[in-house]
């Protein structure tokens, strides 16, 4: 697994670039096609290959919360939100790790 720092900084990307395409959205704009796709490669970094319970859905629908929040001005909010999934994705790791 990658260093702790580099999966919290590409989920704070992911979480930006959401927001991004979520904004671009509510001003009427199709912008489905500007998603980065990160969060494919974070799971990936982190270890995670099945999904038996949906949880990739549970973690987009987490990152979808970020829309409210003006992350420039608050940026705390976003690193915290970012630890936070990043936390439930390791825990996520682990519990699948010790089911095999």
């Amino acid at each position: 697994m990658l260093s702790k720092d580099i999966i919290v900084s590409l989920i704070k990307d992911d979480l930006t670039n959401i927001r991004l395409v979520l904004g671009l959205e509510r001003l009427g704009l199709d912008a489905g096609k500007y998603y980065l796709h990160l969060n494919e490669t974070i799971f990936k970094l982190v270890g995670l290959k099945e999904d038996r319970e949906d949880f990739f859905e549970k973690y987009i629908v987490e990152c979808r919360t970020i829309h409210n929040i003006d992350i420039f001005k608050y940026p705390d909010l976003l690193n915290g939100i970012a630890f936070r999934l990043y936390n439930k994705l390791i825990e996520k790791y682990k519990t699948q790790t010790h089911e095999k």
